[in-house]
């Protein structure tokens, strides 16, 4: 059942707790006899606004960063000899599927200098569900924050407009009727109202496939009253991409909610030709005075579930199994699925991830057309069987490199993994999950120089901060939170491959976690100070 906690009950109760975000008086905190806790000494200060590096110090008292420039060692608990090291904010991956509760240590983020995980984007998020939808579900922001015991990086949610979907009209591929939008828009409102940092949709996955412009326009107009973003998966990355587009920008101006597009890509080589017209689209709504940002990840593939190449009235019901078990509806799905795969590539560029049965095990890391032919099977059967048995993810490699470079060096575009904080635990996945912070810096910066490296750091931190309204972090300055990261600029580098995705980045010497020695000469700590963070 919905509880009805106001915002302010809310915080009074996470505050108790100790997981919701400090609010504590920096007056308070930098009093001149106090001792500072921490002190950066000598490191180049990449501050985040995309200002040139300088050598200072930066000073560190209880959670607050209480001066930068130069500080007399004399009172510090402890120095940190930062020389020839980069000192920046703690990055912030705005687009994350982790769960802080399952995993509170935070392995693959940790070591690539990320000091805050978003949750619940693609419109799913833990919230608001009931006891129905599964043990991790809960019924609103509230409980999913008092859910959280100590973790090793702070973590913020989106409300998910799938989920709030599926709460009111369940697993229905219809339009809601006036009683069940307002009642969506109330589950809306009291998550925002609770701290949400925004209203995420995935129109490319049921049921937001199903849902109409109008619905999402509705829904969107409460973020903005909120002043939270709008930030969506579009509902079409690759042959209806142009369209997609144009509809996010139509929800934005309409709605009066600022913008942050996932991942933004050009999917399936057919589509290429797209990237001009995409950007263009973008530019003109930001010349218009929308405000529009985007987020992607320096990889060449992305990953998704396999039956999302599947048409969303196979869905309808939470049918899905049943009707790809019926000889005729599987018939009725095929002109759709195979247009859809097409317009990625063909099934040569999907290769087969996570969540095969154990009878197709044999078949993970391989192209499907490639599968369906070691299987002697048409490779459109070959992905009906596998759906039968398992929840099946997919890489699909239908993505420009080149494109991806020109995408992520927009001035409007920041870095967001969609990926998870997980520990390194066998050898499927997304390298992304390991490897996303570190890869810019090697490949833009390093080898590429698209990027210089504090405008690679401010699309790291400060745009993500801007995008989502934090404003007390996502920059090295006096009276922020001190979530800062210090890492070798010419080692940083990731390690994760297509073939062995699970592999940690290197190159960070030191992670702040809220003023807390999280990674301490290049290992993890036991400290625990990640905090939820509401908006």
């Amino acid at each position: 059942m919905v509880t009805n906690t106001s915002r302010r009950q809310f915080l009074q109760q996470t505050l108790a707790a100790g997981s919701s975000l400090a609010l504590a008086s920096c007056s308070a905190s930098s009093s001149t006899s106090a001792p500072i806790d921490v002190l950066l000494k000598g490191g180049n200060v990449i501050d985040g606004t995309g200002k040139p590096a300088r050598v200072v110090d930066v000073a560190i008292r209880g959670d607050r960063i209480v001066q930068v420039g130069n500080v007399q060692a004399t009172q510090a608990l402890r120095i940190i000899d930062a020389k020839g090291l980069v000192v920046a904010p703690g990055f912030i991956d705005a687009h994350a599927h982790s769960d802080l509760r399952r995993n509170p240590v935070a392995q693959s983020k940790v070591a690539q200098g990320v000091t805050m995980d978003v949750c619940g984007p693609d419109g799913g998020s833990p919230f608001p569900a009931g006891e129905e939808d599964g043990a991790r579900a809960c019924d609103s922001h509230a409980t999913w924050a008092r859910q959280h015991g100590p973790i090793a990086i702070n973590i913020g949610s989106y409300v998910g407009h799938g989920t709030v979907r599926s709460r009111v009209l369940g697993p229905a591929a219809r339009a809601p009727d006036a009683r069940e939008l307002a009642a969506m828009q109330d589950l809306v409102r009291q998550a925002l109202e609770q701290g949400a940092l925004g209203l995420s949709s995935g129109l490319e996955y049921f049921p937001g496939n199903v849902s109409k412009t109008d619905e999402l326009v509705a829904l969107a107009s409460i973020a903005a009253k909120f002043r939270r973003p709008y930030v969506t998966h579009i509902r079409n990355e690759d042959d209806q991409l142009v369209e997609a587009i144009d509809e996010a920008i139509e929800i934005a101006r309409r709605s009066g909610a600022n913008l942050l597009i996932s991942h933004l890509k050009v999917g399936g080589k057919p589509n290429w030709h797209k990237i001009d017209a995409v950007l263009e689209r973008i530019e003109r709504a930001r010349a218009e005075g929308l405000d529009v940002l985007a987020d992607c990840y320096p990889y060449e593939a992305w990953s998704t579930s396999l039956s999302t190449n599947f048409p969303a009235w196979a869905k309808d019901g939470g049918q899905f199994v049943a009707r790809l078990q019926d000889t005729t509806q599987r018939e009725r799905m095929r002109k759709e699925t195979e247009a859809s795969v097409a317009g990625n590539g063909g099934w040569e560029v999907l290769m087969l991830g996570n969540g095969l049965s154990a009878q197709d095990k044999d078949l993970l890391g391989k192209r499907i057309d490639a599968a369906a032919k070691e299987r002697g099977v048409e490779p459109y059967t070959l992905a009906c069987d596998v759906l039968t048995r398992g929840s099946v993810s997919i890489l699909g490699f239908g993505i420009d490199e080149g494109q991806m470079d020109r995408i992520l060096a927009q001035p409007w575009c920041l870095v967001a993994s969609d990926g998870s904080a997980v520990p390194a635990s066998g050898r499927s996945g997304h390298p992304r999950s390991f490897g996303t912070f570190p890869r810019v810096i090697r490949r833009h910066v390093r080898e590429q120089r698209r990027l210089t490296l504090e405008d690679a750091v401010r699309k790291m931190t400060s745009l993500p901060a801007q995008a989502l309204r934090l404003v007390d972090r996502g920059r090295v300055a006096e009276g922020l939170t001190a979530n800062v990261v210090i890492f070798d600029a010419e080692r940083f580098t990731d390690h994760a491959t297509w073939l062995e995705p699970q592999r940690y980045a290197e190159g960070v010497m030191y992670l702040l976690v809220n003023g807390k020695v999280t990674v301490d000469g290049g290992k993890q700590t036991e400290e625990r100070a990640g905090r939820v963070i509401v908006a």
